[in-house]
């Protein structure tokens, strides 16, 4: 499978509601994996923004498996492909960022996600984890205009027939390790809409990547540096508002124009919830 085809296949459309109730959010969200280097025991989480999940007694996802994924149509889907739809209280399984001003979360499935394995099925899916980040070492080398790859779920639009999400082109609108405004996120000119909130943003070089010496070599190079959570638009009076991307399922008319700017945080907060995850991994 290519990478692209692989990267589209990380992310999850996460719905959240009150119990007994239908949900009222809808987001994005992706597979990321915590491993105990120690014992390679890990947890398998998705991980969105905290306000898609604010409020919320559960959240709801589908996710894909089958019995191999070796045999695949000519979609790229495996065949004989199995769509299921699960549910779990947030509870007990939601671990916040520890900074209430890191608009990020972790909702811990690996029970679910165990049960699938343990029974042989192979699930359809490319989890992610901190290996997909840029090392240190690396990051000099990275251009304040970079082309990046959006995946998510905007304004809910998904392939319901496939089960996939929709991807989108755009690149970076400030350097993605400098602190915008003083925080940490960046801006990418990617249009975001509700259901973006908690997209994986992806640097996206193909079908030529650029070395460390500037030079240019076939193939393909991807990295996990954001994680969406807001976009800036200008109001009717022409101020700029920086703002939560919307997760509430109902549409409300607004009055802003959006700049096609979204801002994204720097995927190194992730490995905040690493260090808050890797203690509880038994």
């Amino acid at each position: 499978m290519s990478i692209e085809n692989a990267l589209v296949r990380s992310t999850v459309r996460v719905m959240a509601g009150k119990k007994g109730q239908e949900p009222f959010s809808v987001g994005t969200g992706f597979y990321y994996k915590v491993q105990d280097p120690k014992t390679s025991n890990a947890k398998i989480l998705i991980l969105t923004n905290k306000h898609v999940v604010n409020g919320a007694d559960y959240i709801r996802f589908v996710h894909s498996y089958a019995d191999s994924l070796e045999d695949l149509d000519e979609h790229q889907q495996p065949v004989g492909r199995v769509d299921k739809t699960e549910q779990l209280p947030i509870a007990p399984f939601l671990y916040n960022h520890p900074n209430s001003d890191i608009d990020l979360c972790a909702i811990d499935v690996t029970i679910i996600m165990a049960q699938l394995l343990n029974s042989g099925k192979k699930l359809r899916s490319m989890i992610l984890d901190s290996s997909w980040m840029v090392k240190d070492e690396d990051k000099k080398h990275v251009r304040d205009i970079e082309q990046v790859l959006v995946v998510g779920y905007p304004r809910g639009i998904w392939d319901h027939h496939n089960n996939m999400p929709i991807s989108r082109i755009g690149n970076t609108a400030t350097h993605p390790f400098a602190n915008y405004q003083n925080k940490q996120d960046f801006l990418i000119d990617v249009a975001a809409f509700q259901g973006s909130s908690g997209s994986p943003v992806f640097s996206y070089e193909a079908p030529m990547f650029r070395q460390a010496s500037g030079a240019y070599t076939p193939g393909t190079k991807v990295n996990l540096i954001g994680v969406v959570w807001g976009v800036i638009e200008s109001s009717v009076e022409g101020d700029l508002k920086v703002i939560e991307i919307p997760s509430a399922l109902k549409h409300v008319p607004v009055m802003n124009a959006s700049l096609n700017l979204a801002l994204a945080l720097h995927a190194d907060v992730i490995k905040d919830l690493d260090a808050l995850i890797l203690p509880t991994i038994n």
